[in-house]
């Protein structure tokens, strides 16, 4: 077959790309022209950013306060995706295709939110994903998180690296959270870590299973490239897991790192056989592992690629719940 055959689909695929684009969009608006996208009637104005976050209008509008109120490395820590934001770009395009289907003639004068998670009841199914270094966005850390956690009734996930250690976080939330643990190379670290988190009152341990290699992050390099101040004086180059609060107290026997590649299911399971809380596994993303999860006897999935900080391709259409739990698994944008 003649490769002139495919110029006319090539030129047809350049040119809905080009009609599709905001740039080629807001370059070709002239005088009383119709834009091609409806938010181009009033597109988001980056020199005037919100001052009180009752004025948001959608959560992105939270983004650029924040690019102007923290370190430019923090700030890319915070944003970035991995491997040219593709993953990143592929969250926020996968969340587009889920629909709302709402039915009508039904009175909705007292609405009701609530959502049971594992036996807890809260005011709505939002769930505050773990992240960790939160002293490096607010100088109350995780303790700030929490206290908005207490306000809205929110389920809080502490992560294994956050800056606030799990009893801080309890106590600033009035109530039980949840523990995400990294488990790291040696078993008496997760170990350890795990029975801190549970004898603090911790009703889960959510097991994160994806940092399996280091992360290529591209928007986090290239704004700390752009950041004059000494790191260092912060960030020491062999300490970073000695330095969080959650790791106090245990033998780290050469572990500095989260990055895990020894975690299999037989960790889970000894994980399982272990703790008397309920287990949870965060990263799930294949049917496969789903199931494999319920038949571990493990309560919980969250289907997460990390907040598009590890790469995975997300299937939409198949998406596996717990058998045991009867329940159906968070959504996780961290």
């Amino acid at each position: 077959m003649s490769p002139h055959h495919f110029r006319p689909v090539s030129r047809r695929r350049l040119l809905q790309f080009l009609a599709a684009s905001p740039l080629f969009a807001h370059g070709a608006l002239a005088e009383g022209s119709r834009p091609s996208d409806p938010v181009d009637w009033a597109p988001r104005d980056l020199d005037k950013l919100i001052a009180d976050p009752k004025q948001a209008l959608d959560v992105f509008d939270f983004e650029p306060v924040m690019k102007q109120n923290v370190p430019p490395a923090h700030f890319g820590y915070m944003a970035t995706g991995v491997d040219d934001e593709a993953t990143l770009r592929a969250n926020r395009e996968g969340f587009r295709k889920f629909a709302l289907r709402p039915r009508r003639l039904v009175d909705v004068s007292k609405v009701d939110m609530s959502a049971e998670i594992l036996g807890a009841k809260y005011d709505s199914p939002i769930v505050i994903a773990p992240t960790g270094s939160n002293r490096a966005f607010h100088p109350d850390a995780e303790v700030a998180v929490a206290k908005a956690a207490k306000a809205g009734n929110h389920l809080q996930i502490l992560s294994t690296v956050a800056t606030t250690s799990i009893e801080d976080a309890i106590a600033a939330r009035g109530a039980p959270v949840w523990f995400q643990l990294y488990t790291t190379q040696r078993w008496e670290v997760a170990e350890g870590l795990v029975k801190r988190a549970v004898t603090a009152g911790a009703p889960a341990i959510v097991v994160t299973l994806d940092v399996r290699t280091p992360a290529k992050w591209e928007t986090f390099v290239r704004l700390r490239r752009t950041d004059t101040r000494d790191c260092g004086s912060c960030h020491g180059l062999n300490d970073y897991l000695s330095r969080k609060p959650n790791f106090a107290g245990i033998d780290l026997g050469g572990v500095s790192s989260t990055v895990v590649t020894n975690l299999t299911w037989d960790m889970i399971k000894r994980l399982r056989d272990t703790i008397k809380v309920k287990l949870v596994l965060k990263g799930i993303v294949a049917f496969e592992d789903a199931k494999l999860a319920a038949d571990a006897g493990i309560d919980a999935i969250v289907v997460s690629n990390h907040g598009g900080r590890r790469w995975c391709q997300r299937d939409h259409r198949r998406v596996a719940g717990n058998r045991r739990s009867g329940g159906r698994p968070h959504a996780d944008p961290g």
